[in-house]
Formats: structure tokens, sequence, C-alpha cells
């Protein structure tokens, strides 16, 4: 996409949003500022995040591969603040020099047509690529949130309490939360310094350590 500002996209927000109603939020991101990467959002009460809302640990992932086999992924499943189950599509956005500067996401409460499954079976469709293994995807209003969320997802992950873990753990720790993206975030790293314990510039050696495998 030749051009960078992504506020011509705002109207194509409110039309989705008007287009498909309150079940259904829309959200664009720009994701040149990851912790605060939400410009636009319609019907937010779904996932209750607001504008400067952080983008998601999944769009996160996805942004910190180097390539990525696509630039839309549809129709897999999430779930609102309130439980309600969700379906999700995120398109990610380039601009001329082929880098990724935003997403379009749309966010679809499912309750409402569950009832009306046998008219509606179309909307309710899972992608099948899905239904195996979900991503985990959270909807955090705050940076402090995402980091936390998935901090704490990673050390449940490891096993084992952050003060018995030694240097092998924490680096497998480091080095899911890099996969995740979670570095990207503005202030991460001195968040997960304090969690694990360790110094800032041992935050970096981690990190280093495991660019190098």
């Amino acid at each position: 996409m030749a051009q960078e500002n992504l506020k011509i996209l705002i109207p194509i927000v409110d039309a989705l949003a008007e287009t498909f109603g309150k079940n259904c939020e829309i959200v664009l991101h720009d994701l040149r500022n990851p912790e605060h990467s939400i410009i636009k959002i319609a019907n937010n009460h779904l996932t209750g995040r607001d504008l400067g809302s952080p983008a998601t640990d999944f769009v996160l992932s996805l942004l910190n591969k180097k390539d990525l086999e696509k630039d839309y992924f549809v129709g897999y499943p999430t779930k609102a603040k309130m439980g309600n189950e969700l379906k999700s599509t995120t398109i990610f956005i380039r601009n001329a020099k082929n880098k990724i500067i935003g997403a379009l996401c749309i966010n679809i409460d499912l309750t409402p047509y569950r009832s009306l499954r046998n008219v509606l079976d179309e909307i309710c469709l899972i992608s099948p690529a899905h239904t195996e293994k979900p991503p985990p995807e959270k909807f955090a209003p705050n940076t402090d949130m995402l980091i936390n969320d998935v901090l704490g997802q990673s050390i449940r992950k490891i096993g084992k309490p952050v003060s018995n873990m030694g240097k092998h753990e924490k680096l497998s720790l480091i080095s899911e939360l890099k996969e995740k993206g979670i570095f990207l975030i503005k202030g991460a790293a001195k968040r997960v310094s304090r969690e694990l314990g360790v110094s800032l510039p041992t935050i970096y050696k981690y990190l280093e350590e495991i660019n190098e495998v």
C-alpha cells in the first residue's frame, strides 16, 4: 500500500461496523506503534478495548515473523471479555516498501447466531485450519495487562515458579516471549527483568544468546 497514512481507512471501519451491526467489532491498528496501536475501533463493547490499546499477542507474534505465507488470517476462534465466542479475521496492511504497517481486524460475536445455526451456519463456520489448536489471542485494553497476560501464561508453561528457575528455564521463557513478539512492546524488557529478578542488561544478554542459536 503506497499510502502510509492509515487514517484513510477509518471510514471503512465505520462502514463495516454499520453493515454487520453491534455484534461485530472492527479495529484498525497502526503497527508502527504496537504498544498503542489501535487508532480506530467500532463496537468496542465486545473486547473492552479503546483508542490507544495495544495490539494482541496473536498479531505481535505474526508481526515478529520474518516471512508470512499470507497477509490475512480468516475465521480463527477467540473469546470476548465476557467469554463469548468470537470469529476473528486479521488483515495486514503493507506500505510501498512491502513492510507491514497496520492491520484491519474483524471480530464477530457468534452468541446471537448459535440459536439460528440452521439459517446462519455459514457465518458461524470456524476455519478448519484453526479447530484443533486455536491461537490464544488476548484483547488487552492496555500494555501492562497484555504483558502480564503473556508473561503469566509463559511462566505457567515452564511449570516452575520464577524463584526456582535456573538459567536454562529463564532462557526458555525469554525465547517464548520473544517468539510471541512481546519485546516489540516498549518497556516489556524492563517488566520481564523485574518479574525474573534479573537486571535489564541480563535480559538483553539472554536475547543475544537466543539470537546466536
